[in-house]
C-alpha cells in the first residue's frame, strides 16, 4: 500500500477527531459513574471495550459518508479517493459496515443498554448521510450520532436490568450535554457558512453562530456555577480563551478551514467544563487539554473534515 493511499484512508475516516470522540466517551463515562455511583462497576477492560466500539462507529460513520458522496465529490471534488479511483468504493463501504457492525456488537457485549444508544448512533449517521446534502435539518442528526456517545458510555456502566430501573430525575443531564455541544457544532457550522458567504452579512447573523459557540458556557458551566461550584471556573476560562483565540484568528486571516478544524479540535475543552468537577481524581485534569492538542496534532497527518 502506497503512502498516498494510506493517507487517504486515514483522510476519509477522519481519524484526526478520535481525541474529541474520546473526550465525549470520557465525560459519558464519568457522568455515568457520579449518577450511578451506588449501581455502577467500573471495569478496566469494558471501558478500553467501549472506548473501542465508540471509535469503530465513528471512522465506519465517515467511511460510509464517503461511500455515500461519491456522486457529489464526482462533480466536486474529483480528487477525493473514490472517485479518483485510488480506492474503490465497495472497499470502503466494507470497512464501514465492518466498523460500525463491530462498534454495535461491542458496545452490546459491554453493556445491552450501551448497545441499544450505538444503534442509535448509527440510526443518525444513516439518517444524516442520507439528508445531509438535501436537507438543513439534517444537521440535527449529526448532532444528534455525537450527543448519543454520552449516554452510550454513561450506560455502558449498567446492566440491562439496572437501567430499566432508573430513576427518570437522572436523565435530564443528558438533555443538558446534547443541547451544549449540538450548540456548539452548529455554532461551528454557522460560522463557517457566514464567513464563506457571498452576500453581504449582518452583524446579528455573525453573532448568532458566536453564541451558539458560547453555549457550552451555559448548559455545561451554568449549572455548576449556580451551584457556587468553583472547580468549574477553572475549565471555564481556558475555554474562553482558547475560542476567543480561534474566532479572532478567523477574524484577521478569513481561513475558514483553520477555524472549522481548530474548533473540531477544541470539543475536548467543552466536555473539560465538566470533565474537571466530575473527576475522581486530579490526574483526570490533564486528559481533556491533552486530547485537544493530540487533536490538533493529528490534522498534521490527515485533514479532519
Amino acid at each position: 500500500m502506497t503512502r498516498q493511499k494510506v493517507i487517504d484512508l486515514l483522510a476519509m475516516s477522519r481519524f484526526a477527531n478520535l481525541p474529541t470522540v474520546w473526550s465525549n466517551g470520557l465525560l459519558g463515562v464519568l457522568v455515568g459513574w457520579n449518577l450511578f455511583k451506588d449501581q455502577a462497576h467500573l471495569c478496566p477492560i469494558c471501558l478500553s471495550l467501549i472506548g473501542l466500539a465508540l471509535s469503530c462507529l465513528y471512522l465506519g460513520g465517515c467511511f460510509f459518508n464517503d461511500w455515500h458522496d461519491l456522486d457529489f465529490d464526482t462533480k466536486t471534488r474529483p480528487d477525493r479517493p473514490i472517485p479518483s479511483g485510488r480506492w474503490p468504493r465497495q472497499t470502503i463501504l466494507l470497512f464501514s459496515l465492518i466498523l460500525m457492525g463491530g462498534g454495535l456488537l461491542l458496545s452490546t457485549f459491554v453493556s445491552p443498554p450501551a448497545g441499544l444508544f450505538a444503534a442509535g448512533i448509527i440510526i443518525c449517521i444513516l439518517a444524516y448521510t442520507r439528508w445531509h446534502k438535501v436537507h438543513p435539518a439534517s444537521f440535527f442528526f449529526m448532532a444528534g450520532a455525537r450527543a448519543l456517545i454520552y449516554p452510550t458510555a454513561a450506560f455502558s456502566l449498567l446492566s440491562w436490568e439496572q437501567f430499566g430501573a432508573l430513576d427518570g430525575q437522572k436523565l435530564p443531564i443528558f438533555f443538558l450535554l446534547a443541547l451544549g455541544l449540538g450548540a456548539y457544532i452548529l455554532g461551528i457550522s454557522l460560522t463557517a457558512r457566514a464567513e464563506t458567504s457571498k452576500d453581504p452579512v449582518s452583524d446579528s447573523q455573525k453573532t448568532l453562530p458566536i453564541l451558539c459557540l458560547c453555549a457550552p458556557i451555559l448548559f455545561f458551566s451554568g449549572p455548576l456555577l449556580l451551584t457556587n461550584n468553583g472547580t468549574a471556573l477553572p475549565p471555564l476560562v481556558l475555554f474562553i480563551v482558547v475560542l476567543s483565540i480561534i474566532v479572532r484568528r478567523l477574524r484577521a486571516n478569513r481561513d475558514v478551514g483553520a477555524f472549522v478544524s481548530r474548533t473540531l479540535a477544541a470539543i475536548p475543552l467543552v466536555d473539560y467544563l465538566l470533565v474537571f468537577t466530575f473527576a475522581p481524581h486530579p490526574a483526570f485534569w490533564i486528559i481533556c487539554p491533552l486530547l485537544a492538542l493530540a487533536a490538533l496534532g493529528l490534522q498534521k497527518i490527515a485533514p479532519a473534515t
